[in-house]
């Protein structure tokens, strides 16, 4: 997943993303690291925040 990547290239910050999404910034953070994915709908308003598809949010970056 591209999360971080999108998040940076906005300047948003961890706690400022997870604020946006009304989420504990751990959960972002948890979602970077591969170690829990969100939720499709979830997905969905983190592609709208970050003004990109889902598509874009989780193709891997590899």
């Amino acid at each position: 997943m591209r999360l971080k990547e999108l998040r940076v290239s906005r300047n948003l910050t961890q706690l400022e993303l997870a604020n946006l999404l009304k989420v504990e910034r751990t959960t972002v953070t948890m979602w970077e690291n591969g170690k829990s994915t969100p939720k499709l709908s979830m997905l969905q308003k983190i592609s709208t925040v970050l003004g990109c598809s889902v598509d874009d949010l989780i193709k891997s970056d590899k």
